[in-house]
């Protein structure tokens, strides 16, 4: 008989939630979500491993597996679930110790929503006569105690959004604990306050993305990152509101994967992407596709010229302000990502916008879609340059109805 002992999470890092929570729209509803996805307010004391062993096992109507020793392929209705291990009805007997793969999804979703189900290994334990025993094996750095807070959560709320929110959370942690199985404390710790609810989202939407191809890859089992460059990749990349951008940001963790020992050598390309406006980042990549879409040169030679009518700068833009967009580019020269501004001093209509990137330029805009090729070191040394250096661009003002260009603010050496 299974001891009913009630297990409850003491959370390591405690969540402060504002008072007013409980009584706003959807929004602070989520946020409330998040906190239950940390800790437990009331939670009595850290389980033993005896305890934990005689977990509650619960019914789990909601939930679908799948399982498999090479692919979870092979469907099996749930008989109880706890936070310790699942059992299964089966006709198979596995061996003892056998390592299965297993996939638990919300029932009624369609097999391609990929978001609402998770992927875990399990160790088979026992056979019963309709049924297999399973105990789940967590990826290295998973917190024992998070991951029961969250299966307990999936199994029992029975709000749709919230389910939902279970499951993108412990699918994020999973794939942060498996991709940086030593150090993703800092990268999960994001979710302890430090992210409000639309941050929250476009920090699952680039993660989960990034799981999803990285999938595809022949190596994905042996692709591993640095924990801090992730935490702070997704930290940076939580402010995106704009499809380009959050792809900007997952190709940047992609790129930031290896099957190598992990390091933070990616991190200067972070310091650069992180200033790179949504609107720059429209005029950066049209810029770089154009340039790469050119005859190849030889190796490390210049890109080819690149040059916008001002119909195309609009167009790519979608601002009909043309010295808005100069602006814009200001800001890409002084980042060093592409090799010209635009004359202010001139006071003529804006005829042309020479948008040609630099090497930086095409290096950063290749790792952002994934390119894992190592910076070379005269590329770094100018990323930092241009970074100690950086400025605004130049602001046009208007005097008597005609564009002028104000002063360039003084430096401050």
């Amino acid at each position: 008989m299974v001891s009913t002992a009630v297990l409850e999470w003491r959370p390591r890092f405690p969540l402060l939630i504002p008072q007013n929570v409980c009584a706003a729209g959807t929004s602070a509803r989520r946020f409330l979500v998040m906190a239950w996805l940390i800790g437990l307010k009331h939670a009595l004391h850290r389980p033993s491993e005896e305890e934990r062993r005689r977990a509650e096992r619960r019914p789990a109507t909601g939930l679908t597996a799948l399982y498999g020793l090479d692919s979870a392929s092979t469907p099996a209705r749930i008989k109880d679930i706890s936070t310790c291990g699942i059992d299964l009805y089966t006709d198979e007997r596995p061996p003892v110790g056998q390592l299965i793969n297993l996939i638990l999804r919300k029932k009624g979703e369609p097999e391609n929503n990929s978001e609402l189900q998770i992927s875990v290994q399990a160790e088979a334990v026992w056979h019963g006569e309709d049924s297999i025993g399973l105990s789940f094996v967590l990826p290295p750095g998973m917190d024992v105690d998070l991951w029961g807070v969250l299966i307990k959560q999936i199994v029992t709320l029975t709000d749709p959004d919230q389910v939902a929110e279970m499951f993108r959370s412990l699918r994020t942690f999973l794939f942060l604990c498996r991709l940086c199985p030593t150090d993703a404390g800092e990268a999960i710790l994001l979710f302890n306050g430090q992210l409000d609810v639309d941050h929250t989202a476009a920090v699952f939407k680039i993660a989960l993305t990034a799981e999803k191809l990285l999938e595809a890859e022949p190596d994905a089992g042996r692709l591993r990152a640095h924990g801090k460059l992730v935490a702070s990749i997704l930290r940076e990349g939580s402010w995106a509101r704009d499809e380009l951008t959050e792809q900007l940001w997952t190709g940047l963790l992609l790129s930031s994967c290896s099957v190598d020992e992990p390091d933070d050598s990616n991190q200067i390309l972070v310091d650069m992407l992180v200033h790179v406006t949504p609107v720059e980042a429209k005029i950066f990549a049209a810029a770089c596709e154009r340039a790469l879409s050119s005859a190849p040169g030889p190796e490390n030679s210049a890109a080819a010229s690149v040059v916008l009518s001002p119909e195309d700068m609009i167009e790519i833009t979608g601002v009909n302000d043309l010295y808005r967009n100069a602006t814009d580019l200001g800001y890409l020269f002084n980042l060093g990502l592409i090799e010209k501004t635009f004359d202010f001093s001139s006071y003529s209509h804006a005829e042309s916008f020479d948008v040609t990137p630099t090497p930086m330029g095409l290096a950063l805009y290749q790792h952002c879609r994934g390119r894992r090729e190592k910076l070379e070191p005269h590329l770094i040394e100018a990323a930092h340059t241009h970074l100690a250096d950086f400025l605004p661009a130049p602001r046009p003002v208007a005097i008597d109805n005609q564009p002028r260009a104000s002063a360039p603010p003084a430096s401050s050496s």
